[in-house]
Formats: C-alpha cells, sequence, structure tokens
C-alpha cells in the first residue's frame, strides 16, 4: 500500500494551487518548473519534469509504486462510498 504523505490543497482563479514548501523543495519545484500532469480518469498524477528524465530506466529499483498509488485511491473512494 502506498505510504506517503497526503496533502490537501485549494485550487484559486484559473485553477492556481500552492504546493507545500516541504514538498517544493524535496522536489526541487521552484518558480518556473515545469511538472507533468497524468490524467488518469479517476484520479490526477503530478509529477516534476525532471524527474521524469532523471528516473527513465532506473524505475524497477523505485518498484511499481504507481501501481501502489493507484490501488490505494481505488480503496479510499470505495471506503468513502460505502460510509
Amino acid at each position: 500500500m502506498f505510504s506517503g504523505a497526503k496533502y490537501v490543497v485549494k485550487v484559486h482563479k484559473k485553477g492556481l494551487i500552492v504546493l507545500p514548501a516541504e514538498l517544493r523543495r524535496k522536489y526541487g519545484i521552484k518558480e518556473g518548473s515545469e511538472v507533468v500532469l497524468i490524467d488518469n480518469k479517476d484520479y490526477l498524477i503530478m509529477v516534476p519534469r525532471r524527474s521524469i528524465t532523471e528516473l527513465y530506466g532506473s524505475a524497477k529499483e523505485y518498484g511499481n509504486i504507481i501501481d501502489e498509488m493507484i490501488r490505494e485511491i481505488h480503496e479510499e473512494r470505495k471506503r468513502e462510498a460505502g460510509s
């Protein structure tokens, strides 16, 4: 199961969001940095663009975290629907 931290941010005018400073520092996201948004029907994944390039070909050492994230999102939605 995915064990990462969960952050809730508000969407402001024109779709702007403010990323927590902790995440900006951790992933080296600065003003003007690019991120990739992945639309997977029911959820959105945001990845710093540099990470995709840097991790290309080395994803195996990180396991299958995307699949874990997807599973957790589906499980959370099922729990929320059942409440």
